[in-house]
């Protein structure tokens, strides 16, 4: 007996937990400021997974154990201006209880030939933004 796959299915299950997902990241980053990943993977429902989002050609890790639904909606809200990054010290995801345990990136622009961390941290901007 063949097993077929319902794709359209999939596919509309897929958007609908990252249409979700957005909510829920931009409702908490509208009620607080400087949320770190750790916060937002404690926090939020689907947040966390097992992917890990960067720059790979620059080797910036932004997070590990974030899921892929959690990146697309994020993605959207910074492609739609309704969510603000900022670096940010280690120190913030020490008292957050998370830290990932490889070199600190010092920047954004810079290309590093191991994978280095860039602490961030989210603030939201609202509907209006």
């Amino acid at each position: 007996m063949k097993t077929s796959i319902n794709l359209t299915g999939t596919l509309l299950s897929d958007d609908r937990q990252v249409r979700a997902l957005k909510t829920r990241i931009a409702k908490y980053l509208d009620r607080r400021s400087g949320v770190s990943f750790a916060e937002m993977a404690r926090d939020i429902p689907g947040f966390a997974g097992d992917v890990t989002w960067g720059r790979e050609d620059q080797g910036i890790i932004l997070w590990a154990g974030i899921s892929s639904a959690a990146i697309a909606a994020l993605q959207r809200l910074l492609d739609e201006g309704r969510i603000v990054p900022t670096p940010t010290t280690w120190l913030v995801y020490n008292f957050d209880g998370a830290v990932l345990d490889m070199p600190i990136a010092d920047s954004i622009r810079r290309t590093y030939k191991r994978p280095h961390w860039l602490p961030v941290v989210f603030a939201g901007m609202g509907e209006a933004a």
